[in-house]
């Protein structure tokens, strides 16, 4: 008997049901809460992706799902990659371990879907998906980081969220993620046996051995530049020419010549002064000189009026 995870048809039931719920469960609380715009964005935003996967897998259970099923998966991964890039948006915007773990999970999901949904279709070999690295990744391993991320992710919204609607919506969200990896899983699983593009040969080795070219051409020429320009030497020729402790003797003896060349220039100009000053003074002498010699003159002829009185 087959176990219900490994049977498709149920997988997909369950995440119908699972879609249903959420949004069922989003609108109660919204109501509860009370009408606002702010709320009815959060509610579109969350609910607007799983509305279009609810129809997507609704249309899986027609004839017209099931004849246009390549169309279908184009847009699904269409619409995988726009959430993608809103979350990447929105991880630059918020960084948080919250807004990291969605965008990987978005990322390996869009992944997942790209290599598993376009096999056997025109895409595969226009793009040459067949030599994608991603092929080295088994079907397994693929669903395991899934359900691995998403269980990381689940720890986190439940230690973060306090409030008891938060929790459910989280528990919902965790269930869809695993159901949608399983289901993709299913799909590769039943492309495998049927081998529908199966010879795929990964090209994680090229990828490597080109990394690593790069890198080591990178560090030839970083090698090469500091050969030539010889660092080392050239920094401590630097040095050597501008020692510290010489230039302060250099500007310490400058300092100390001008000093002293100032001081005698004051001294020379002091000594210029006081000559210049003794100078004048001299004249000054020689005009009481002649004083003396009028006074000298005027009592001669005095004493000469005196004599011819006699």
């Amino acid at each position: 008997m087959k176990k219900w995870y490994n049977d498709a048809n149920k997988v997909v039931n369950l995440i119908i049901i699972t879609i249903l719920l959420i949004i069922v469960f989003s609108q109660s609380f919204a109501t509860s809460n009370g009408f606002s715009l702010t709320l009815l964005g959060s509610i579109i935003n969350h609910n607007s992706t799983y509305l279009f996967v609810l129809i997507y897998f609704i249309l899986l259970k027609f004839k017209f799902g099931r004849k246009y099923f390549n169309y279908l998966n184009l847009i699904l991964i269409f619409l995988y990659g726009l959430t993608t890039v809103t979350s990447l948006i929105t991880l630059v915007q918020s960084f948080s371990l919250n807004t990291v773990l969605e965008f990987t999970i978005n990322f390996v999901l869009l992944v997942y879907l790209f290599h598993t949904m376009f096999r056997g279709t025109l895409v595969w070999d226009e793009f040459k998906l067949n030599n994608s690295p991603f092929n080295e990744l088994a079907n397994e391993n693929q669903y395991y980081i899934v359900l691995v991320l998403t269980m990381l992710s689940l720890i986190v919204d439940l230690i973060s969220t306090a409030v008891l609607r938060g929790i459910i919506i989280s528990l919902l969200d965790a269930v869809f993620l695993i159901l949608f990896g399983r289901y993709i899983f299913l799909y590769r699983k039943y492309l495998d046996e049927k081998k529908i593009d199966s010879d795929n040969e990964g090209n994680f080795d090229e990828v490597r051995k080109s990394i690593d070219n790069v890198v080591d051409s990178a560090h030839d020429k970083v090698q090469e530049v500091l050969d030539k320009t010889d660092i080392d030497e050239k920094l401590q020729a630097a040095l050597d020419k501008t020692d510290i402790d010489e230039k302060i003797v250099e500007v310490k003896d400058m300092v100390v010549e001008e000093v002293k060349e100032t001081k005698d220039s004051a001294v020379k100009f002091v000594k210029e002064k006081i000559d210049d000053k003794e100078e004048v003074v001299e004249p000054k002498k020689t005009t009481k000189k002649k004083s003396t010699t009028k006074k000298t003159t005027t009592t001669k002829k005095s004493t000469k009026v005196k004599g011819e009185k006699k």
